[in-house]
């Protein structure tokens, strides 16, 4: 069975819906831990239905409970087990480069960023900034910088963070916010890690970096560059500790090309 047909059995077997209901169900995302389908009723309601897809990679009990931290109205069924979920659909698209680089949007994301670390969170997993280093093929000089700086910065206080923003996570609604997505990788961190990762997903100019700083009352630049590093150096790790498809060996090539750049950073 394919994951579409897979993703159509889930939705009907957890909804009020039979199959004669669906005018459309279509391919909308597809990760390296889960995939998703977008799919439309007769009744005009629109549904997301996620297939995970992590070899156990995911700590789902950990998800399950910023589901419930956060109180997501937006999920209809989430199985723990594996990840599976289906969820009501948010009004917005997956925000492009150029709506990216707009005040507006900065505005909007520091707004929701800002919230989501002021959430008092327990029992939540801590970031571990060691887990995927001794799989990694790290060149000598990228293993020694993240190592070293890591040691410096690993006792910051921490917060609850998303800790994998990317475009794809992000829904930029018609009300002109931003709402966050796929809490898989959730854990506690330091503050920087969210917004230093979503800088180097998004490859964020330097110039909207500098605003989006001012945005978040962050007075330190320089410590959020060298927290962008540090986040391309641990997705460059962390691509070693996942299944090597053709487009895990893309994103390494493609994240080892950022990590030479932001190199600059902290190599000064």
């Amino acid at each position: 069975m394919n994951n579409r047909s897979k993703a159509i059995n889930l939705f009907i077997n957890k909804t009020k819906y039979n199959r004669s209901d669906l005018l459309s169900c279509v391919a909308i995302h597809k990760g390296f831990t889960n995939v998703s389908y977008k799919v439309q009723t007769n009744d005009m309601c629109f549904y997301q239905i996620r297939l995970g897809n992590d070899k156990g990679k995911v700590n789902r009990q950990n998800e399950l409970k910023l589901h419930q931290l956060l109180k997501l109205t937006d999920f209809i069924y989430y199985d723990v087990s594996n990840g599976n979920a289906v969820k009501k659909w948010i009004s917005g698209v997956n925000p492009t480069k150029r709506q990216i680089s707009s005040n507006s949007f900065l505005k909007a994301f520091a707004e929701s960023l800002m919230w989501l670390h002021r959430v008092k969170a327990s029992n939540i997993v801590k970031h571990n900034y060691w887990d995927c280093i001794e799989k990694a093929k790290l060149p000598l000089e990228h293993k020694a910088a993240y190592i070293s700086l890591i040691k410096d910065y690993e006792r910051m206080p921490l917060v609850l963070s998303h800790n994998d923003l990317s475009a794809d996570n992000l829904i930029y609604t018609p009300s002109k916010k931003v709402v966050f997505i796929d809490y898989e990788w959730a854990r506690m961190n330091n503050k920087y890690w969210d917004v230093a990762n979503f800088i180097r997903e998004v490859n964020l100019p330097l110039r909207e970096i500098k605003i989006l700083c001012k945005l978040l009352k962050f007075n330190n630049l320089h410590q959020l560059l060298t927290f962008v590093y540090l986040t391309t150096n641990y997705a460059y790790q962390w691509t070693f500790n996942m299944p090597f498809t053709p487009i895990m060996k893309r994103y390494r090539q493609l994240t080892f090309k950022k990590l030479k750049r932001y190199y600059q950073f902290v190599s000064n």
